[in-house]
């Protein structure tokens, strides 16, 4: 057990816990509320139908909320800035499954944080046409980039009025949405409905599942909890009350911000606004509202591209302590920030200038795409090893008092986790790209076990 002593001077690889109980809770509720909801909801509308993008959501929230509950035992009982992938060189007997999670789930962050940058850049090009979107891009990642070098607690502090906002939009989304349509209802005496003329799904109910990766993408980051706990002042007296607490509030902001959507905005829609949610403003006449929400859309992707960096960061500084990483990112700086890591991390989402030469849509959804399949192995691994670690408790290879915050229905809630994130890993490999993002994942995952068996190789030298 660390002294307070310790705390106080960290060694030059530690962490400083500054992050305070409020950052954790908006940085658990608003990480998964970004652009994945305000711009990516058009692909599922537009592919599954209104009712057929609430039920998606559902299940993918049910899934989250899985996850979630499994996490929380593992952060309650190990926290740790490095998450699952500390977890899996725990509880996973082989190393190169740590190795290989640690790694996609970086590169998966790196990607999002290229993609949220794109959004951003997207918006703000719309107010300011003459600069072209790429200066955008790099301007806003100088910025962040320039946060989170001052201190996590920069970080906290920018993430919680980030996500205040983007809460607050929900909210407000919802209470105009519900009032248009009771102003509709009086005026037409009709009752909205989720049918389309093609049917209640109109590309058959089993698209439902082809649509799930960008759907799951949409709550991916709230796995962020994990990472953060290792930061955080108190950990085990906070997380149980965030965890359970947030994993509710994201269903039901999503469901409901989704169901009000899906009312208001027609099945087949074509529009060139940004995000279904300005069209449903604009449609109604409320032209501030619609100007207000492309400002909400705007912080909602730097916050996710800001949550993105730090993630990352923190899963290079967790795999160079675990010697699965150049142990050079795991030195940080006096204020306990990795440095080298974040650099080295700017630099590769420095792709999304790739707008420059790519049409800046296409390559939001093309970025989108890579990661959405990370974040559910990564689902997947978090509920392998709290199944692990539970049943490691129960035959007495842990101690029992190590079981901070239990989550229940143990085994099954781990099990439908895999399960379900499985059939969703699947799910899109039956989309018409879907051969091209099954391809590029074995080649990924391939380069990613050549690295390892030669990482692997040289530290053995090394030691000789």
């Amino acid at each position: 057990m660390a002294t307070s002593e310790s705390q106080e001077s960290p060694s030059p690889s530690s962490l400083k816990k500054n992050l305070k109980n409020r950052h954790l809770l908006m940085i658990s509720l608003g990480g998964s509320i970004g652009t994945g909801l305000f711009i990516g909801i058009a692909a599922p509308l537009s592919t599954v139908g209104p009712l057929g993008t609430i039920i998606a959501y559902l299940m993918a929230g049910s899934i989250m909320l899985a996850t979630m509950l499994c996490l929380g035992e593992l952060s309650c009982a190990f926290p740790h800035a490095g998450s699952f992938q500390h977890y899996a060189l725990m509880f996973i007997p082989n190393p190169i499954w740590s190795y290989t999670i640690g790694w996609l789930y970086w590169l998966s962050w790196v990607l999002s944080m290229a993609a949220d940058l794109t959004a951003a850049a997207m918006i703000a090009h719309q107010v300011f046409p003459a600069i072209p979107i790429y200066l955008f891009s790099l301007l806003i990642l100088t910025v962040i980039t320039c946060v989170h070098l001052t201190s996590v607690r920069a970080f906290g502090e920018s993430e919680y009025w980030f996500s205040t906002i983007k809460v607050l939009a929900i909210i407000a989304f919802i209470c105009i949405g519900i009032y248009l349509l009771c102003q509709e209802y009086n005026q037409t005496h009709v009752l909205p409905t989720l049918k389309t003329e093609h049917g209640w799904f109109p590309n058959g109910f089993l698209s439902i599942f082809v649509c799930m990766t960008i759907v799951t993408y949409s709550f991916q980051g709230v796995e962020l909890i994990g990472n953060a706990a290792g930061e955080a002042q108190s950990p085990q007296a906070v997380l149980p009350k965030i965890i359970t607490g947030v994993a509710f509030r994201i269903i039901l902001f999503y469901v409901l911000a989704i169901a009000v959507l899906a009312l208001v905005y027609p099945y087949g829609t074509e529009h060139t606004e940004i995000s279904p949610f300005i069209w449903v403003f604009n449609k109604a006449g409320i032209s501030f509202a619609s100007y207000g929400m492309l400002f909400v859309i705007f912080c909602a992707a730097i916050s996710a591209a800001n949550s993105a960096i730090y993630a990352s960061s923190r899963m290079l500084w967790s795999m160079a302590q675990d010697n699965l990483a150049p142990k050079y990112f795991s030195d940080v700086n006096k204020r306990g920030v990795p440095t080298k890591g974040i650099l080295f991390i700017a630099l590769i989402a420095l792709v999304s200038l790739f707008s420059k030469y790519i049409a800046a849509e296409k390559l939001y959804i093309y970025l989108v795409a890579s990661t959405g399949q990370v974040g559910c192995f990564a689902w997947i691994v978090i509920a392998w090893c709290q199944y692990r670690f539970r049943k490691g408790v129960n035959t007495g290879q842990y101690p029992k008092e190590m079981i901070k915050f239990r989550s229940p229905l143990f085994p099954w809630l781990a099990i439908i986790s895999i399960i379900a994130n499985t059939v969703i890993i699947m799910g899109v490999w039956f989309d018409e790209s879907g051969y091209f993002i099954l391809l590029s994942e074995v080649v990924l995952i391939v380069i990613i076990l050549i690295s390892y068996f030669f990482y692997k190789k040289r530290n053995l030298e090394k030691s000789r």
